[in-house]
């Protein structure tokens, strides 16, 4: 008997091994074995088992050591997703299984629980109209089993009890259901909310900083059909369901949900649609402001659209809207109307809000007059000052690789004395020190969320509890709202948002601004100020009269007039390299190879930073739907020299 086996390492191959008669009843696909890799014994998984040996003649085969498991770990569609996982976004079949399987010999199954104890306790309030036909439309579905269901409108409509009624329902009737949020901090805030309904032994937390001891508890009661209600962030997507009866993406627009910085490489949305399907189950995505490629699904009429245009009592506010200059006479940072509205609701005991994201931006070039940032003249993006010993002192478009002198004029001001700017949140807040001692102030960013004892953590806390007077964070800070106790909100900075390299940058920038309005319809003095130099560069008009699906209609006709996803596909293939023809020659080898694939190539563009040892630069590869998998099929397969290394990322989110 023989069997093939695949290793946790980057090498996109199966490997023959025989296995020994006293292990032959205990080999199955979907297995753990040990067995000698090299010169070490390394944990594998069996992928098939024959009678028959397909190695070359001539060859001994090494003999299977040990087998982990008694039965797989997974499910019936453990291969299945990874032939989609792999064929949808590339990466080695190894690493994409023992993302759905830990590694870890001594992560087994438990035996699970003989009973279970379900006690729901749901809220008295009564429903909206819309909050009762989205109930009686997906129940309907449920009948049909799998069927993919946008809930889509503003903040405060009951999009989200929805949800957890459908939850409870199939709780009740003993079924998994899986609830999805952007990231860990919206995560801790839902999750005792969850408990609180469903009972703190049928809600399980998954993400990736949880105690290894919780995970294998978790991972075992959900791969033995466990009844619960799984909240989780995007990796909670992987877990091995066997009975998944409904699955539910939160705030489903967040860029949080494209895994692209390690492997394996996927997006959320098209995971579970992969992964719905096969169980059958009900598929909710919930958005006050949802993706514009789910707004294209539904267009397409693949995902129905439920509205909800009804604000649940106590909810129906109309925030205030100001647009400011990005500075004022006092201050560099906050312009003077801001400055008064923050003493304004310090006077009230009040919690403030103010968002600057500074993530990919240390060192734009701005006006000292005005404040505008030079753009570049090709594309508009905001031009990023490097200094690196092949180029010298000079500014590059991260966007369409497009380089430019230190000399330059502003278009409003016709200044032509420029300066280099990286202030972030860490600045901002000992600015407010400076206007506001006596002010408890926090900073809610990925920094100060990397350990519990962290002011991140603080921040979350005072989100929901109104402690704190003022608090400044970055766009992740705009996702963890649910609950929250603020009456005024600021973006510190529209042109950081809106001229980025990302071509979605202009989409994000309106996802959290109809947050953060959505979020202020819900006090009944609610002030949302943002502060830009160019108020011309984003139609606010939308934003003012709360009609997120009129500005995500007018971005797409923008998205199809230009060729850019969902009109097309696009692929980012990195090519990293110590020897400055090395690189070129592996830029060349990959256009070469992708041409007969792709209607358009753009780049090289230069994105390696001064400090870095390595020189990197990255092509953009757009293709229609047709080609879209032979393309990734060939960009995955591509092997580069030895003194060369590339990464693809199939329709990306990261382009710094």
């Amino acid at each position: 008997m023989y069997c093939k086996v695949v290793f946790d390492v980057p090498l996109d191959r199966d490997f023959d091994y025989a296995v020994p008669a006293e292990l032959e009843n205990k080999i199955m696909p979907g297995v753990r074995v040990t067995a000698p890799f090299g010169r070490v014994l390394t944990g594998g998984m069996v992928t098939s088992v024959s009678e028959i040996c397909t190695a070359p003649k001539g060859v001994t085969l090494k003999e299977i050591a040990s087998v982990v498991d008694k039965r797989p770990l997974f499910g019936s569609d453990l291969f299945p997703l990874m032939r989609f996982m792999k064929a949808q976004w590339g990466g080695p079949i190894g690493q994409i299984l023992f993302s759905l399987v830990p590694p870890q010999p001594y992560f087994k199954l438990d035996n699970a629980p003989t009973s279970v104890h379900i006690d729901i306790k749901t809220p008295s309030m009564r429903l909206t109209p819309c909050q009762e036909t989205a109930l009686q439309t997906v129940r309907a579905f449920a009948a049909y089993e799998f069927h993919p269901v946008l809930l889509n409108g503003p903040s405060y409509t009951g999009k989200t009890e929805t949800v957890l009624r459908l939850a409870g329902e199939v709780l009740a009737g003993y079924g998994q259901v899986l609830i999805t949020v952007p990231d860990i901090a919206a995560a801790r805030q839902f999750i005792s909310e969850a408990e609180e309904r469903f009972g703190a032994d049928n809600v399980f937390c998954w993400h990736s900083r949880m105690l290894l001891s919780k995970k294998k508890k978790y991972f075992s009661a959900v791969s033995n059909g466990l009844p619960c209600v799984v909240i989780a962030t995007r990796s909670g997507a992987l877990l091995p369901f066997k009975n998944l009866r409904l699955a539910a993406v939160l705030d489903e627009g967040d860029d949080n949900y494209k895994q692209e910085e390690n492997k394996p490489y996927y997006h959320l949305r098209e995971l579970l649609m992969f992964r719905a399907k096969m169980h059958g189950a009900v598929l909710l995505f919930v958005s006050a402001t949802p993706s514009l490629e789910l707004l294209q699904k539904v267009h397409r009429q693949e995902v129905a659209q439920l509205s909800f245009t009804q604000a649940v009592p106590g909810h129906a506010f109309t925030p205030q809207i100001k647009l400011t200059d990005k500075k004022g006479e006092k201050s560099r940072f906050l312009s003077d109307f801001l400055l008064a509205q923050l003493t304004e609701n310090l006077q009230r005991k009040e919690t403030s809000l103010l968002i600057l994201n500074r993530r990919g931006y240390s060192n734009a070039y701005y006006c000292l007059n005005c404040g505008a940032y030079a753009k570049c003249k090709k594309c508009g993006a905001i031009l990023a000052r490097e200094n690196t010993p092949e180029h010298g002192d000079r500014l590059v478009c991260k966007k369409c690789g497009h380089t430019e002198t230190l000399q330059q004029e502003c278009p409003h001001c016709h200044n032509l004395i420029f300066k280099s700017r990286g202030g972030g949140t860490q600045k901002v807040v000992t600015e407010l020190a400076k206007f506001f001692p006596k002010a408890h102030l926090l900073r809610l960013d990925s920094d100060t969320l990397k350990t519990k004892a962290g002011q991140g953590f603080e921040a979350l806390n005072a989100l929901k509890s109104g402690r704190a007077d003022i608090i400044v964070g970055t766009r992740l800070a705009s996702g963890a709202l649910r609950g929250a106790k603020i009456t005024l909100a600021a973006v510190l900075d529209a042109e950081l948002e809106l001229d980025g390299p990302d071509f979605r940058a202009s989409e994000k920038y309106g996802q959290m601004l109809f947050a953060l309005r959505g979020h202020l319809s819900g006090v009944s003095d609610g002030r949302l100020i943002i502060q830009a130099a160019d108020k011309e560069a984003y139609d606010y008009e939308h934003l003012f009269a709360g009609d997120y699906n009129a500005a995500a209609q007018s971005e797409l006709a923008l998205r199809e007039s230009f060729a850019y996803p969902p009109y097309v596909h696009l692929a980012k293939m990195l090519i990293k390299a110590k020897d400055a023809d090395v690189l070129a020659a592996e830029t060349a080898r990959i256009k070469r190879l992708a041409a007969p694939l792709v209607c358009q190539t753009l780049g090289p563009v230069w994105c390696a930073k001064k400090t870095d040892v390595l020189k990197k630069q990255y092509l953009l590869f757009k293709t229609d739907e047709a080609r879209w998998l032979e393309l990734v099929a060939a960009l995955d397969s591509f092997v580069p020299v030895k003194k060369a290394s590339v990464k693809l990322s199939a329709d990306p989110y990261d382009f710094y």
